[in-house]
């Protein structure tokens, strides 16, 4: 079977499932690409390209993935040009700069006010697809690490108060989730 019997999505899906292999998602131990794909499936309906900018949204950060590599795969699966380049920007944009590699100076408090500061400028795309992480994440932190989660959920109710850009019903979900989590 060739590649061209497929989908782009699905080759995507397949690869980027790989490239995660044997990593699993804090708190419950399961395997991390059930996060990715709960995002992606949440940022389809509510940006454009959301499934595959949400599959990825990680890719950067959590695997030896490159952005040009990134790029030449979008293309190898079947997306044009301006597709490949429109989901690769968005990835890089979710991407931390702010590592404390890259910021030895910086303390991990102020290498996260930069992070924060910086992804309250990023497109709405990409801000909505954060929203959709968010809102998956913050449910696992509530349940399973309350003696940090009033402290996660301050930090990200003032991030959500500067990055507005996204998808409005994404945030308010998201705003909700907090509200209800510092209860």
């Amino acid at each position: 079977m060739t590649n061209r019997t497929k989908e782009p999505a699905e080759l995507l899906t397949q690869w980027v499932a790989k490239k995660h292999n044997g990593q699993t998602k804090k708190y419950t131990g399961d395997p991390y690409f059930i996060h990715l794909e709960t995002v992606a499936v949440m940022a389809r309906p509510a940006t454009l390209m959301g499934y595959e900018i949400g599959l990825c949204h990680d890719i950067l950060e959590d695997t030896a993935v490159t952005h040009n590599e990134l790029f030449e795969a979008l293309l190898g699966f079947g997306y044009n040009d301006m597709e490949a380049n429109y989901i690769t920007v968005r990835v890089v944009e979710l991407t931390d700069i702010f590592k404390s590699s890259a910021y030895p100076g910086l303390s991990r408090i102020e290498r996260k006010e930069k992070e924060a500061r910086r992804l309250m400028t990023i497109s709405p795309g990409a801000q909505t697809v954060k929203y959709c992480d968010l809102i998956d994440n913050m449910p696992l932190v509530i349940k399973y690490d309350q003696e940090h989660a009033i402290e996660y959920l301050r930090k990200k109710k003032l991030l959500l108060k500067g990055m507005v850009d996204g998808d409005k019903s994404l945030w308010k979900m998201a705003i909700e989730i907090i509200e209800k989590g510092l209860l």
